[in-house]
């Protein structure tokens, strides 16, 4: 079969070679270099929400860094409210060897340390590149770092977690697993076979329901490394085996991995025995007797391991360090391993989802895909969803796809979980609490029978279905005061981009000055400036939930209840695209509101300590409270800033 990879790199190549002008990312004849463009249609397009076209080639040239490039191909942010991450890729359209894609690694990581030291140590299509971003020392530990190559390697010695190989092969996979889901989360392993153990045991459980059959087997701990193995860097480092599975896999210093690790090593033939073994669901399932080795064959498509993550993880890093050292023993000590695994045939998505489920419900999970299916979330999406304008689209499970209709503005795309985030910044000022709690909201806590879920998760999201029992935030507002707080979040981040350029501006502009000084000069003033404006900059990228906490403590003084108004959108998101109410509408935020946030914690700071460390601790969110409502008490300009505000855009 054709290459769906290569077959990709042609066509990128004819249509996008001396693209954008004076800078291409494909050079005339150097048809490798399309290797990125297929990198970033096959394994970013879904997540980044556009199509890798020449039309789009702005947005291209923002993320693929033209030649000469400092050794980074390509530079994504991913942003996740008021966290950003970032995976840094160098492309190589050849087979690498164990020791080169060290020596990537290595590259990427020296580029990177030049970058923010100094900007200017880097090339300047790079530098460009990062500049456009949010990136700063607070998220550096937020990076992971990518070898993409044509070779078959996916790992090494001594490679950190945050190092990962992706192959041309397991992009293949990738790209023919997505081609019929909407969402990377559904992705699943198009074909591969498994081999029943020697014994030619297993038990078929057939219904007469189309679509419905299963069988349960045992399979060889090797056999499931190997296929572990063979998909591990796919789908930008979840592997794809794992792709509808409610858990991610393992890593090396987990206690269940020693505790795996040390039963093969001791008693590889009692790993059946102490094992709750594997399930896998499959499109399609065919078993047959594979006469020449006289073993069970099953053939699978479309499928997925959705309970047994960390089993068949932690057999196969068994296998890699096995394979890594040349332990020959291990090898044959891996081969002894047998696992029990239920394998089904399923057509029906919502019987998928509910074995899914229930194959990972014994214990709890952070997911908000185990609440999907309860009330409160079906009735949080109703409620916002149908009805009277503004119609509000909630994803309440991950991979959702947005209906065509009724129309959604952009603020009006949303998560259950963000939210939840908004309510605790919004309507209950508790910015730490919005970005604090989001790993643990959907937890259930055992211990409380008087709440559903967790404490948190009752607050925000308890619908009740019985008069006279308080319901969660969610349900105590209007369908108004949700679409506004979506707003406010949404005209943040817009005027966080203008911050952005006012400080690099003023960056920039410092640093020539501290240029022009000989070696022996100094000046403390240009150097506190430069200081302060690095700090501010930072403030602006992580302030999210701080600036909006900051609009509603201020609009909860005075705003006035009788008056009932509404943002424009009609001129904002369909007007001109220098609109004159967007630009206002932005401008005002910024100078204001988002100045106002930034000052705020800039004095919390005092000029020293980390912002990203300020803004994870607990006593931050207090101190933050009592300087603005001291400054609400006794500064009549916050309640012309309001008021102002109101008059102008709200109608």
């Amino acid at each position: 079969m054709e290459s769906k990879v290569k077959k990709q790199i042609e066509e990128m190549y004819g249509k996008f070679v001396g693209l954008p002008n004076l800078k291409p990312i494909v050079r005339n004849g150097i048809k490798g270099d399309a290797f990125t463009l297929a990198i970033l249609d096959i394994v970013y397009s879904k997540l980044l929400n556009f199509v890798v076209e020449p039309n789009n080639i702005d947005k291209i040239s923002k993320i693929i860094v033209a030649p000469p490039d400092s050794g980074i191909d390509l530079f994504v942010e991913i942003d996740d409210g008021d966290e950003y991450f970032y995976d840094i890729i160098q492309a190589k359209y050849s087979q690498l060897t164990e020791n080169e894609i060290s020596k990537c690694f290595a590259e990427m990581g020296r580029t990177i340390k030049k970058f923010l030291k100094d900007p200017n140590l880097v090339q300047p299509n790079l530098k460009e590149i990062i500049s456009e971003t949010n990136f700063s020392e607070s998220y550096r530990k937020n990076c992971t770092y990518y070898v993409f190559h044509a070779g078959e390697l996916n790992y090494g010695k001594g490679f950190s977690k945050n190092e990962k190989v992706v192959t041309i092969h397991e992009m293949e996979t990738l790209c023919q697993s997505t081609e019929c889901i909407e969402s990377i989360n559904d992705a699943k392993v198009p074909y591969d076979e498994f081999k029943s153990d020697a014994f030619s045991n297993y038990i078929l459980y057939d219904r007469d329901a189309e679509g419905e059959q299963a069988l349960l087997c045992n399979l060889r701990g090797y056999d499931l490394a190997k296929l572990c193995n063979k998909y591990i860097s796919t789908s930008l480092g979840r592997n794809i085996l794992f792709g509808q599975n409610l858990r991610d896999s393992l890593n090396a210093k987990s206690k269940t991995y020693d505790d795996m690790k040390n039963t093969i090593d001791k008693e590889p033939t009692r790993f059946w025995h102490y094992n709750n073994g594997i399930t896998i669901i499959a499109e399609e399932l065919d078993a047959q007797k594979d006469d020449d080795e006289n073993v069970d064959l099953i053939k699978l498509k479309n499928f997925s391991i959705i309970n047994g993550a960390q089993t068949t993880s932690a057999l196969g890093l068994y296998l890699k360090n096995a394979n890594m050292y040349n332990n020959d023993d291990a090898v044959e000590k891996l081969k002894n391993v047998y696992v029990l695994a239920r394998i089904m045939e399923v057509t029906n998505p919502n019987l998928r989802d509910n074995i899914s489920i229930y194959n990972n419900s014994q214990n709890p999970i952070t997911s908000r895909d185990m609440v999907s299916n309860r009330i409160e979330q079906r009735k949080l999406k109703e409620n916002y969803a149908q009805g009277e304008k503004p119609n509000i689209y909630v994803e309440i499970k991950r991979g959702s796809k947005i209906p065509p209709y009724p129309k959604f503005e952009k603020h009006q795309r949303t998560t259950n979980e963000e939210l939840a985030q908004l309510a605790f910044a919004a309507f209950m000022s508790k910015p730490f609490y919005a970005k604090d709690k989001k790993s643990s909201l959907f937890n259930r806590d055992y211990s409380n029978d008087d709440v559903i879920i967790n404490e948190y998760y009752h607050q925000i999201f308890f619908y009740p279905e019985n008069s006279g029992e308080t319901p969660g935030i969610l349900f105590s507002k209007s369908r108004e005061d949700i679409d506004e707080a979506l707003f406010i979040k949404y005209l943040y981040k817009q005027a966080k981009l203008k911050m952005k350029k006012t400080y690099e501006t003023r960056i920039e502009r410092t640093s020539e000055k501290l240029r022009e000084l000989s070696e022996r000069e100094t000046d403390a003033t240009l150097e506190n400036r430069m200081k302060m404006s690095l700090r501010n900059k930072e403030i602006n990228n992580t302030c999210m939930f701080y600036c909006i906490t900051l609009y509603y403590e201020i609009k909860k003084e005075f705003c006035r209840s009788e008056e009932k108004r509404y943002f424009d959108y009609e001129q904002f998101y369909r007007g001109e695209q220098d609109c004159e109410y967007k630009k206002k509408i932005i401008d005002y935020f910024a100078d204001n509101f988002l100045s106002q946030t930034i000052s705020i914690i800039s004095e919390l700071l005092d000029g020293a300590g980390n912002v990203a460390n300020w803004i994870r601790r607990a006593n931050s969110q207090e101190a933050f409270l009592e300087k603005l409502n001291n400054q609400i008490a006794l500064d009549n300009k916050l309640e012309r800033m309001y008021c102002d505000f109101v008059e102008q855009f709200k109608h």
